[in-house]
């Protein structure tokens, strides 16, 4: 069983470690096949709070999430895209194939808008990805559309735990704005969750 708190506690006590944790992280929680097993959001708002405690800055700490969570996307639709239909075979899917079919009938169901609003969709975040290329969506688009949803994802799941880490190891005056995140961030997901139900 993966314990995020061995984790968690490991990179306290050896901080150089932590952009790399912050880079798996955000990678653990995009990559089809790792991230609806191991929980990538949780992990990773609790790297980013342990973020604040070295010299890396809020810019940093957004671009290794920024960048390891879209290179994540993109391998997951080439993985998509080069195994076809044959990606049901691969486990987990040929375990629970409602899985993948959950990401197929998003996509089906929303377009290329799928694409963008899946990434704010916990349960079916990790599978857009990997369905929209088993699907043969041109890959130029879904580039497109990953790199500008990454630009609101990255900073959406990172800050308010760095900005909450802040706080715990400064005890600076920055509790209210990393509340407001907090809040903005939970209002964000609830919309985007909302809108997509809607059809």
């Amino acid at each position: 069983m993966f314990d995020i708190g061995v984790v968690t506690l490991w990179l306290q006590q050896n901080p150089e470690w932590i952009a790399l944790g912050l880079c798996s992280a955000a990678f653990i929680e995009s990559f089809a096949i790792i991230g609806i097993i191991i929980p990538g959001v949780v992990l990773l708002a609790a790297i980013s709070g342990l973020a604040a405690s070295t010299d890396l800055s809020i810019i940093e700490v957004v671009l290794l999430v920024y960048v390891s969570s879209c290179f994540a996307d993109i391998a997951s639709f080439l993985l998509g895209k080069l195994f076809s239909n044959r990606v049901d075979e691969i486990w987990p899917f040929n375990k629970r194939p409602n899985w993948l079919e959950e990401g197929r009938n998003f996509i089906k169901s929303y377009g290329i808008p799928g694409v963008f609003l899946g990434r704010f969709v916990g349960p079916v975040r990790p599978l857009i990805p990997i369905a929209a290329g088993s699907l043969g969506m041109d890959i130029k688009i879904f580039i497109l559309v990953d790199l500008v949803s990454g630009l609101f994802w990255a900073p959406l799941y990172s800050l308010p735990g760095y900005f909450a880490g802040k706080t715990a190891f400064e005890g600076s005056g920055t509790a209210a704005l990393a509340a407001g995140l907090i809040v903005l961030s939970i209002v964000f997901v609830v919309l985007v969750r909302y809108l997509s139900k809607k059809k």
